[in-house]
């Protein structure tokens, strides 16, 4: 069976092999696995993980070598919620900055490992979101394809971030449907 690879996330990921859900290790457009965790939302300090507040989260990895940014999570667009339940303003989400630095115990750089779990079955819901000529649509209206929704509709979503000594952190760990 293919994996799918989330859409926000194509060509910057190689696959992991997993027994839970689609695993992933974050890569830049060269290659790198060299990142700074840069995030809007608020960091729970007894957990070390990033959620939303008043408005969705937002983590970005950008690259150490090239400085190249890749949207990791996006709480207002990625995975089932904000697809098919949760409406946002656009002025809101668009309004959002990636520009808290993730640190710890003196750590800043990391490789990053994303992990998305499916619990949808697809083949009986995808009926649930299409519209009276039959198009699978989002909450917002957009067309969206069979495919991509397999791909993108993930009900929840893990990110660990890895230090250069092995210790692996938690940073997202988000209910998503």
């Amino acid at each position: 069976m293919m994996t799918l690879i989330p859409s926000h996330l194509d060509g910057h990921v190689a696959i992991l092999e997993t027994d839970l859900g689609r695993r992933f290790r974050l890569l830049s457009s060269t290659g790198s696995q060299r990142f700074r965790i840069k995030y809007c939302g608020t960091l729970l300090a007894e957990h070390g993980l990033i959620v939303g507040d008043e408005v969705p989260s937002l983590v970005v990895a950008q690259a150490v070598d090239t400085g190249e940014e890749i949207v990791i999570f996006d709480e207002g667009r990625h995975g089932y919620n904000a697809m098919f339940v949760d409406e946002y303003n656009p002025a809101v989400l668009a309004a959002r900055r990636a520009q808290t630095i993730f640190s710890h115990a003196g750590h800043n750089e990391f490789s990053v490992e994303i992990e998305v779990i499916d619990n949808i079955d697809w083949d009986d819901e995808q009926d649930d979101f299409r519209d009276d000529s039959g198009t699978l649509r989002l909450i917002g209206g957009a067309e969206i394809s069979a495919e991509r929704l397999r791909a993108d509709g993930f009900d929840a979503l893990g990110i660990v971030v890895i230090t250069d000594d092995g210790q692996r952190l938690d940073i997202v760990d988000e209910e998503l449907a």
